[in-house]
Order: structure tokens, then sequence, then C-alpha cells
């Protein structure tokens, strides 16, 4: 097996979906490749890395014209720099030409609607973003929807996919059943039961959770919208928001209005997601777009069987069907409202349909397979 050492580079103050993927990618693959977490700015990243023991190292906002990065790479026998979002595209678009080793870009979103969030930061940063992206001969695709957006761009370039991967060993000993054999409560019953009651949801409450950063692209408001007329419906329904962001006060204000603040409780960006969706019966996620193959919700939400009404966009048709949950069209409020009510007249049939996802990511989603194939990736590049 070849050694080879990598500088993963990412924004200090990232926390999405791009992050968890990078610190799983540096956490997991230890015994296949060594990972320096490289972080820009100033932010909580370097911090969480430290505390899963990840070598990390900080540059500073102006690495894009001091030269900090190529000097590490010097002095430190870097094989290959792995460039991560926006703000690290932007510095490759500056130091490439100065870098001896090679480079890719992991391209974890459509770059085009990262921005959305913002009219100036859309028209200030997209185009420096698709400059950055440009300046690579290499990419790193988490789903084959990004590559075809880079095909369709005319970005020539030696393009590899990698699918998201989950940690099978951290969910092993989780417990799907209610009742152990000694007709006790199992832990995990009773952990779920305080959980449920510390928010407030009753036993025949049907919880629905939504897991997702309040930006646009996410579609909160079709989902609140939707789950409006489920709540007409269903006195007992409950929306779960785990998130946060900038749409934050749109959606407060529309769950407000709509007279839903006893049914759609908002807990904020989360650590532990997992005792969260112990609680809900079925997760929801109502996406315009999502870059990754499958979205670490989709995972996160198998894993523990728990499944899902996903977008019927990008790469999840390849991972979500009628066996394993439901795909919604998420331009139709009232295809997603018919969705979450198949999910609520099918109650009884949810366990089958989360069982089902649960072996499918055992299958094809491992840690194990999403680590070995940035190892190919690597060793192709040297």
């Amino acid at each position: 097996m070849i050694i080879i050492k990598v500088l993963q580079i990412i924004s200090a103050n990232d926390i999405g979906g791009g992050a968890a993927h990078v610190l799983n990618l540096c956490y997991h693959s230890k015994h296949l490749f060594s990972n320096v977490l490289g972080c820009i700015g100033e932010g909580t990243l370097p911090d969480k890395a430290k505390k899963m023991d990840i070598e990390t190292v900080r540059f500073s906002s102006k690495c894009f014209i001091n030269g900090e990065i190529q000097r590490y790479v010097e002095e430190n026998s870097i094989d290959v720099i792995n460039f991560h979002g926006a703000k690290a595209f932007f510095t490759h678009y500056f130091i490439n030409k100065k870098i001896k080793v090679p480079t890719v870009a992991t391209v974890h979103s459509d770059y085009k609607k990262d921005f959305l969030n913002s009219k100036i930061k859309y028209y200030l940063f997209t185009p420096l973003s698709i400059k950055g992206i440009r300046s690579f001969k290499n990419h790193i695709c988490v789903s084959k929807y990004i590559q075809d957006i880079l095909v369709q761009d005319k970005i020539n370039s030696k393009k590899f996919i990698v699918n998201n991967g989950i940690d099978l060993d951290k969910y092993k000993n989780i417990k799907i059943d209610n009742i152990e054999t000694n007709n006790r409560l199992s832990n995990y019953e009773i952990n779920r039961n305080e959980s449920r009651k510390k928010l407030n949801i009753n036993e025949e409450d049907f919880v629905y959770i939504n897991i997702a950063r309040m930006h646009p692209v996410k579609n909160h408001i079709g989902l609140v919208e939707a789950f409006e007329k489920i709540s007409k419906d269903n006195e007992n329904a409950k929306l779960l928001l785990l998130g946060d962001g900038v749409e934050e006060e749109k959606i407060r204000k529309i769950v407000k209005e709509l007279d839903l603040k006893e049914k759609v409780i908002f807990l904020g960006f989360q650590e532990n997601v997992d005792k969260y969706i112990n609680i809900a019966h079925v997760s929801i996620l109502t996406s315009f777009s999502e870059g990754g193959a499958p979205p670490l919700v989709i995972l996160e939400s198998g894993i523990n069987k728990v499944p899902v009404i996903a977008s019927n966009v990008c790469d999840i048709p390849d991972c979500i069907n009628e066996n394993n949950g439901f795909l919604v069209n998420p331009n139709s409020n009232e295809d997603i409202y018919l969705k979450m009510k198949k999910a609520y007249e099918n109650r009884e049939r949810l366990q089958v349909l989360g069982k089902n996802l649960y072996k499918d990511i055992c299958n094809k989603y491992s840690m194990e397979n999403f680590c070995r194939s940035y190892y190919e990736c690597y060793k192709s590049l040297i």
C-alpha cells in the first residue's frame, strides 16, 4: 500500500455537511492514508477536530497571498492537497501555480446555489467560487449529479465520484425492538421515552423530523405549509426542525402565522441528532437540491432504522424507493402533504421500511467504502 500524506483544506467556520464529510474522512481513514486538517480563518472546526484527535493546522484568512500553505506543504512532505468549499476553492485559484504537489477539489454541492440565502453573497461569491473550481485539474464529486453539473459547465478535469458513508460500528448495538426478552423496557426505549417527554410529545403523537440548515435550497417553507394541512387532518402530528441558519426567523414567523407553534418544535443545531431521529416515525427532506449522495440525513435516519420522505432530485432516487421510504416532488406542497399523509396512514409499515433502509445503507454506504474510494483517488493523483 502506498503511504500518502494529505492536507485537507476547509474553512474553519464550516459547520455543515461538508465539515462532517471531512471530519469523517480524517478520522476513519487513518489505516489507509495520513491526514492533516488545514482550517482557513476563524471558527470552531479546528477545536472539534482536535477533540477527535485529528492533526490540525490553522491558516490565516490571508493565506491566499502570504504563502502559508505553500510553506507548510514543502516543510511537512505533503503528497496531495484536497480543497473543500468555496473559501478553499477561492484560495486555490490564487496559489495553484505555486504548489508543486497534486491538488483536487471535493465538490460537495451545486456551487451555483450555495449563496441563495443572500443576494449580495450570491452575486459576489458565486463567480469567485466558480473561478476557484475551474482552477482545478481534478475534482472529487460527492454524487453523479455534481459530476453532471461540472460536465454541463464544460469544466475539463479528471473526475472521481465518492459517495458519502457512515460508521456502521457506532450503531451496531442499536436496538429497534421496544421490549427485551425479559419483558422490561430496553435502554433504547427508556431514553426514547425520556426525550419525548422533555419535548412534550405524547405516546400517541406522530412525529416527523427534518434535519437541515435553514437555507432557501432546503425548502423549509414548503415543508411547514404542507405540515399545516397534515396537522388539520391529525391533531396528534408533530414536526421537529433541527438546524439553524439565515431562514430561521422567516420560518418561525410562518409557523406563528399558521398557528403551529405548539406542533412545530425548533431544536436548533444539534451535535447528536440520533436521539431526536429515534423520537420520530419518519424523517423528511424536502430540498430543491442535494449535493451529496446520499445526503447525510438519509444515512443517519436509515442507520437508526427510521424511513425517509425525500425529494426526488439529484441522486436521491438511487437510494430511496418504495421499499424503504417515499419520494416527493419538492416543488409541490400538495405532493409533500400527500406523502406525509401516506406515511401517517401506513404507520404500521414504517418499521419495515426503516429496516429495509438500514440494510441498504449497510450494504452500500459503509465508512470503509467511503475512505477506500478516497484512497483510490489519491493514489491515482500521485
